[in-house]
């Protein structure tokens, strides 16, 4: 007798929203695979025709993938009994999602010890034990997930009580992807566990179900599961390991080293001296770091490390070379007859008496500057370069020009600050983050160059007041800045033919009497940098108020700034030109096109 079911379903993220566009392979194997296509609401919907009398049950699996996203898997039996249709979601994980979050193989890994022991196998019913071992090997030995799950769901069929058989299950479907059916068994073991009988295996699924959070990114709940599971095992190196790792995605830098350390005293694995290297770099303990990072690396050619482990450890001789520029004498601490020879631009300055008004002078300017990045939205101007080669007496030696169309857009860097930069030819066809552009030597970051004078960053750098000048049309206050390198937490990079070096900035900024908006700014190499060979770079930006129809307080944007730079012997000069600021959308720029 032939029966007819309907299959239908969802495939979401693991967040629940809905994907549209996935493919859906349905496979009974009876016959050839059925493939689909969800449409907008992330559905799929099939029907399936079997004979009934040739299957005591019918085994359907449901294959889910995106590009964009891990394959996910799911299955079904139907029985003769069974009702005509069946709903059935699958989960896909987003495949760029965050690296530093612990894998699936990696949280595999980090249980093999504890489900292979005696004591594990001891908890196994022995009418089961044979097809626990056997999801042991195809799991741990193997790598094959869905035949381990194929062998331990028949461990939970024969034994549905048996705590370990469904925690490896749980495991083994999270490993191949088969979210819906490992949160299930979650429920199910949760519901074997409240009793408080088995803590360790409780322990277990509350880890599990941390992880799980971390993917979801949910880092709270993530943390809330770990904690609960220390109570139940305070000692347990993945666990500890883990709600480090999670604090650290937080930035609690102070608690992810405090949970880290007791990791590595407990015997967590060698990821966990990677792990807390970067707890200590962001607390600035840069010889603990260096201590801890030598520890994981042990005898390994750093180029042998993974990606993430070299990232880190490229990062902390960055902050080595940081710290060796404390020592290095700053236009904040240079004196003043020295300064004003060094730059001609004070000519005029009435030196203060004091630094009684330097307080008040940070915080007004520090609450503009915050103000401007918190309110910024994407703007496009347009943008006359002229780049000359300098001979040895200055002379001009070559020039040449570029127009092009300047996109400034908001941009959520790890500290909340700072503007992604891009040049467009003016018919629009080509746009290039300003660093990938050949030929000419480019430079950037003018309309974030107010960034040290916010209050997020005011720790970070040292200030002295010079006093007072009238420059530009109008009354200034003077303020000297620069970075600390002890303390900098965004250090610029110099990188030339795959060589870089931290670059550390000091400079001057003129900040208008009246409405405490910085008018001209200059900046300098707080020293050369011998490693790239670039001897100076001083950067002089003059701004002015640009206004727009949507926003009632106008934005300070940089109108003309020129950069000279001695590189390799050589000195350039670049001088860039700004003009016809607007708001940009998607909207403005078609109607620019069709202009």
């Amino acid at each position: 007798m032939e029966r007819v079911w309907t299959i239908f379903g969802r495939v979401t993220t693991l967040r629940g929203d809905p994907i549209r566009a996935a493919k859906v392979s349905v496979d009974t194997g009876a016959g050839k695979p059925q493939v689909l296509e969800t449409n907008l609401k992330g559905e799929f919907s099939t029907e399936v025709t079997a004979t009934i009398t040739q299957y005591d049950a019918l085994h359907t699996r449901v294959v889910a993938s995106k590009e964009g996203y891990f394959t996910a898997h799911e299955s079904t039996d139907f029985t003769a009994k069974d009702n005509v249709t069946r709903e059935i979601t699958v989960v896909l994980r987003d495949d760029s999602a965050n690296s530093e979050l612990l894998s699936p193989a990696a949280l595999v890994s980090s249980l093999e010890g504890r489900f292979r022991s005696p004591a594990a196998r001891g908890r196994v019913p022995a009418p089961a034990l044979k097809d626990y071992d056997k999801g042991v090997e195809k799991l741990f030995r193997e790598g094959l997930p869905l035949d381990a799950a194929s062998s331990l769901a028949k461990s939970v069929r024969k034994e549905p009580g048996c705590i370990n058989c469904r925690l490896l299950l749980c495991l083994a479907y999270f490993a191949a992807d088969s979210i819906v059916s490992g949160n299930l068994e979650e429920i199910e073991i949760d519901k074997l566990t409240a009793s408080g009988k088995s803590p360790q295996e409780r322990a277990t699924l509350l880890y599990i179900a941390g992880v799980m959070e971390t993917w979801r990114n949910q880092n709270p709940n993530a943390v809330g599961f770990f904690q609960k599971a220390l109570e139940l095992q305070p000692s347990d190196p993945v666990v500890l390991q883990e709600l480090g790792r999670t604090l650290l995605l937080q930035k609690n830098w102070e608690a992810a080293d405090e949970y880290l350390e007791k990791a590595i005293q407990a015997g967590a694995p060698s990821e966990a001296h990677l792990l807390r290297t970067r707890a200590l770099l962001e607390t600035n303990d840069i010889d603990s770091a260096e201590a801890e990072m030598r520890t994981y690396v042990g005898n390994q050619p750093v180029r042998t490390l993974p990606v993430a482990a070299r990232l880190t450890y490229l990062q902390m001789q960055q902050r080595l070379e940081v710290r060796s520029l404390a020592k290095v004498k700053s236009v904040v601490s240079q004196p003043l007859p020295d300064l004003l020879k060094a730059m001609p631009e004070l000519k005029g300055l009435e030196a203060a008496t004091s630094q009684d008004a330097l307080p008040g002078l940070l915080q007004k300017v520090g609450e503009n500057v915050e103000a401007f990045f918190r309110n910024f939205s994407d703007i496009v101007s347009e943008e006359d370069i002229r780049v000359e080669s300098l001979g040895a007496n200055g002379q001009v030696k070559g020039t040449q020009y570029e127009k092009d169309n300047y996109l400034l857009m908001a941009k959520s860097e790890k500290w909340g600050l700072g503007l992604t930069e891009y040049r467009a030819s003016l018919d629009g066809k080509a746009v290039h983050p300003l660093e990938s552009r050949p030929g000419l030597m480019r430079t950037k970051g003018f309309a974030s160059a107010s960034v040290v004078f916010h209050p997020a960053c005011q720790g970070d750098a040292r200030y002295h007041y010079l006093g007072r000048q009238h420059i530009d049309e109008r009354d200034t206050f003077v303020i000297a800045f620069a970075q600390q390198p002890e303390k900098a937490k965004m250090v610029g990079m110099i990188i030339v033919n795959g060589v870089s070096e931290p670059a550390l900035v000091q400079g001057v900024a003129w900040v208008d009497a009246q409405n405490y908006e910085i008018i001209r700014m200059r900046t300098d190499l707080l020293k050369p940098l011998s490693k790239v060979r670039l001897a100076r770079q001083t950067t002089e930006i003059h701004y002015g108020e640009s206004r727009f129809k949507d926003a009632p307080a106008g934005l300070w944007l940089p109108q003309a700034v020129t950069v000279t730079v001695q590189w390799k012997g050589k000195t350039f000069r670049n001088s860039h030109s700004y003009s016809n600021f607007k708001r940009f959308n998607v909207a403005t720029e078609e109607k620019r096109k069709q202009g």
